[in-house]
Order: C-alpha cells, then structure tokens, then sequence
C-alpha cells in the first residue's frame, strides 16, 4: 500500500525527532510531509530528497521564530493532498494530526503526546512569555478548539506510553560498563540529561545540588541555559553545564553517575530508559509516562512534588537503598529499538487490514 508520513516540523532535534528518524526508515521509500525545516535540524538519518515542507518555510526567519507562528499551523497542515496514498501515518506532540484525508484513505497518528501549551496552564506559561500570552489568548482557546475537533480526523491513534504503550532507547548501544572510567566515577557527580527550557523546572535540582553539596552535570541545551547558569553561579552550586555532547559521551556519564534526575513530567522519557540500560537508576518526578519506565524502589525513586523539598526527599531514600545494576538493565530491555520497530510495523499492518 502506498504510505506517506508526517511530522509536526523539524525546528528543534529531539527526543521526537530521532523517533521520527527511526519510523522513516520503516518505511524508506515514504514520502515526508512537514510544516517547516530548520535542515540543521533532521536527523542525519533522512534524506533530505524525501521531505516536502509547506508553505510556512517561504516565511522569513520562520524556523527561528516558529512559536510566533503557533495560528498557521492549522492552516498549513490542512492546506497538504494525500489523495494518492492509501495510509498517512503521522507523529506528533502537536498539529500534524490535524491533516484532512479522503474516506478511503487511513489516517495512523502516532502520538508522543497532547500540546501541552494548550491544555496545560504551567506549561503555557514557560512557553510563552506573559505579554505573548496576554496577545495570543483568543488565539489559544481557538486552537485549543481546532485541536479537539482536528484529532478526530484521525482513525487509530498509536500512543508512546499508556498514560497519553512504548517507544525506545538503542539498548544495544546503551549498557552497564565492563569496567568503570574511575576518573569520572569519583567524581560522585548526579546527572540531568534533558533540552533546557524552563517548564522542566531544572532549578529545583540546582537548587538541591547547592543544598546538598553535591555535582550536577547537565546534559542538553536550550533556551533556559543562560538562566540556569546564571542561578548555579548566584548560588555558588556545583554545577556544570555539558551542553550536547557525543553518544559515546553520554553514555560514559550514564555509567558512572550516581543516579538520574529528572524534573519534568514526560509523557514518554527516553533518558530514564537509557540511564536504566546502563544500569543507573532515576529519580524521577511521579507524573507523566516515567511510571511506565521506573520501578519504584527497585530501579529508581519517585518524587510527588515539583519542589526542593520533595525532590531532596527522594535523594536521601535513594541513597539508603542498594542498587541493582542487573535490575536496572533488564526492566529497560522492553523499550528497545528492535521491539519499537516490531510494533509499530505490528499496529500498522493490522490497521490496515481491517480498514
């Protein structure tokens, strides 16, 4: 059957993004839809030949300034014709599901998750600041409209977790060391690995690193950056910024890191499978997908509140509880790349077939 696929755009190289990379090369002779390209930023994976972008991409500076643009993506995502293609499989956390096929034709979306700017008021305000926020809201709730209607246009949806079933982290790739690089293990240093960006409340960890005295790492970068360093430096906190980094990097830091932060509510957290597939465990804020991921007490701890307090609380459990390397690695084991591909392949076939 002729399959065409779709992505939100590709202004930004993430967890998303690599996702994206591995379902394209499922289906290598696919065709790619999209609202607009930073071509710095596709994974290195996709051939560039495949993409078709909208006309957003004729907008100057568009993929610099792409979340001022938040009312044409509707309009850019309906202006796209599929009617030459049996089945649309899109991805997305945010418009791309809002595509118009014909009856005929089987619309796939596979969901990481809902716009969280506009159904989650916290969110909203890191997203956006609040005189842009001010301005936009008519457009907001306009959207928050649309994306209700639009996402009935969609026949299966495929989610990346049961909280909004599974993606995947390279686990061939990602594994506990034969020996340790002592160098680094000394250094009893805890790690965040993440995009920087204020709704993921990386200060509190900052903060705690300072309370605590202990070394943070960060891995990732992000708009949030200058701010973060600036609150490391103002209190005197161990911290230091990685920015991005090697695979192989990461890796070495994953296995010889005292345990994973995470700050943030992710409806899937590629990290927290990663790290565990090194053997490190993750302490993790409790809502979103990361109880899919984490076994509490067995491969990692949980906080309940996006506070210092809550968080310092779940450093101090975790550091009384013995950690199991072997524990760690295998509840990682059934995210991994290959039963990612096999699923996904699994749910398409069959929609297909009973359409």
């Amino acid at each position: 059957m002729r399959i065409v696929l779709v992505h939100d755009d590709f202004t930004q190289l993430g967890g998303a993004e690599s996702l994206f990379a591995t379902i394209a090369s499922i289906w290598p002779q696919a065709p790619i839809y999209t609202s607009l390209v930073n071509w710095e930023k596709i994974p290195k994976s996709i051939d560039r030949k495949r993409v078709r972008v909208s006309w957003m991409q004729k907008i100057p500076f568009a993929s610099k300034f792409y979340k001022l643009l938040l009312p044409l993506y509707p309009l850019a995502f309906e202006s796209f014709i599929f009617d030459n293609f049996d089945i649309v499989l899109s991805s997305t956390t945010r418009f791309a599901k809002s595509i118009i096929t014909k009856p005929e034709t089987i619309h796939i979306c596979y969901i990481n998750s809902t716009p969280r700017f506009l159904w989650d008021s916290d969110i909203k305000k890191e997203y956006l600041p609040k005189v842009a926020r001010i301005i936009f809201n008519p457009i907001l709730l306009w959207l928050k409209r649309w994306d209700k209607i639009s996402s009935s246009r969609v026949d299966y949806y495929i989610a990346n977790s049961q909280n909004v079933k599974k993606s995947f982290a390279d686990l061939g790739f990602y594994n506990p060391p034969k020996i340790h690089n002592w160098k680094l293990k000394k250094l009893n240093y805890f790690l965040i690995v993440t995009r920087l960006v204020k709704w993921k409340k990386i200060d509190i960890a900052i903060k705690v690193a300072a309370s605590l005295k202990f070394e943070l790492l960060i891995v990732g970068d992000g708009p949030d950056r200058s701010r973060l360093q600036k609150l490391a430096k103002k209190l005197d906190a161990n911290v230091k910024f990685l920015g991005k980094i090697l695979p192989e990097e990461l890796r070495d830091l994953y296995r010889n890191s005292q345990v994973l932060i995470v700050t943030q509510q992710e409806d899937f957290g590629i990290a927290s499978v990663e790290a565990q597939a090194c053997g490190l465990p993750v302490i993790a804020y409790s809502r979103g997908g990361q109880g899919e991921i984490i076994k509490d007490k067995s491969t990692g701890v949980f906080f309940t509140k996006q506070s210092e307090g809550s968080l310092q609380d779940a450093i101090l459990v975790a550091s009384r509880l013995k950690w199991s390397v072997s524990a760690c690695r295998k509840n990682s084991l059934k995210f991994s790349q290959a039963e990612f591909v096999n699923q996904i392949k699994k749910q398409v076939n069959f929609y297909a077939k009973s359409s």
